[in-house]
């Protein structure tokens, strides 16, 4: 659609979407009014073009007189969330001075607001990345220019792991704790609380809290915080391919980040869950670049922990949004993360 005003024209493309989702559209005066707020009152909005394959923030391509720029939208108020997705944009605001080390390869923050003058909702512009996301063009990349993307994903998560912090969990306004066992217990608690609400079987997850609870210590080997991206994976990647092959020149969406243990990372759980034969030679590369930590019998009883805890998030997940197959996989996983434990409590 166009919108027309006395004084200004702007394009608008937007996405037809279910009544169960949490993205919801704005208007064209809205896009205008917040860009006004943002860029002045004279600028210009040539377009703005909704794009697609998010789940959570609503999010513009705008075309303003002499530069593109990204507007994400959080959700309304009232939405359907997660413990884990409340104030992900004020999160995201709090923690992205932290991944400075790729500050070339992520978005910069131009304006952000959350006065809720305009809309109702949070929401921030930021600068337009050029690149392809990796997922869009995996089947199209050659061995190795795959080979090369893998290693440099190695690279791009020991640079975001490798900066340390000063509390676990958070960021603000998340809770943040003095321990990494407190950060995860929390998480956990807040997983079985979720689970419980979108009517799912909690048997298998209060069989893992307690054994977490009974060895805390194991957990509170980490001592140091580290920084963890917190959903980074082929979608959240941007690459580019030129003559000398393919690079990642974006990092993107990293409102889920929060302070712990590297190995917690939804990067280090994604690696296990899909290793296959076919990925292995892959996944090596990855581990090449990012330096494979020793194995100790700590580390595997920590891994588990994490899989419970990154599974009891995913999984609500997939019940709200009618993934039957995902639940179903999840339950299974779950199951095994209490056999796992039988074997392998210090």
């Amino acid at each position: 659609m166009v919108y027309e005003h006395e004084d200004h024209c702007m394009e608008l493309i937007t996405i037809e979407r279910g009544p169960s989702s949490a993205v919801r559209s704005l208007t064209a005066e809205q896009i205008v009014a917040l860009c006004r707020r943002a860029f002045g009152e004279r600028v210009a909005v040539t377009s703005a073009r909704e794009l697609g394959g998010g789940t959570f923030n609503t999010t513009y391509l705008v075309a303003l007189d002499e530069q593109q720029v990204i507007l994400r939208v959080a959700p309304p108020p009232g939405a359907a969330l997660s413990w884990d997705e409340a104030a992900l944009m004020r999160r995201e605001i709090n923690i992205q001075p932290f991944f400075a080390a790729l500050a070339a390869r992520m978005p910069r923050t131009l304006a952000a607001d959350f006065t809720h003058q305009l809309v109702d909702r949070d929401y921030m512009f930021q600068t337009f990345l050029p690149g392809e996301r990796w997922d869009h063009v995996a089947d199209a990349l050659s061995p190795e220019e795959t080979g090369a993307l893998w290693e440099q994903f190695g690279l791009v998560t020991r640079t975001i792991h490798d900066t340390v912090g000063s509390v676990f969990g958070g960021p603000h306004p998340a809770p943040e704790f003095p321990s990494w066992s407190q950060a995860v217990l929390y998480r956990l608690e807040r997983s079985l609380e979720t689970m419980s609400e979108v009517g799912l079987e909690v048997a298998d997850m209060k069989a893992a809290l307690d054994v977490v609870r009974a060895h805390t210590a194991v957990l509170d080997e980490i001592r140091e915080p580290r920084l963890m991206h917190g959903d980074l994976w082929l979608f959240n990647l941007l690459i580019e391919r030129g003559p000398l092959g393919a690079s990642i020149v974006g990092v993107i969406d990293a409102d889920r980040a929060f302070w712990g243990d590297p190995m917690a990372d939804w990067t280090m759980f994604v690696l296990a869950k899909s290793a296959s034969p076919e990925t292995q030679p892959l996944y090596d590369r990855f581990w090449q670049a990012y330096g494979r930590p020793e194995p100790t019998r700590a580390s595997a009883f920590r891994a588990v922990v994490y899989e419970a805890m990154n599974v009891g998030i995913a999984l609500p997940w997939a019940a709200r949004h009618g993934h039957g197959d995902m639940v179903h996989r999840g339950k299974r996983e779950l199951r095994e993360v209490v056999e796992s434990f039988s074997r392998l409590r210090p």
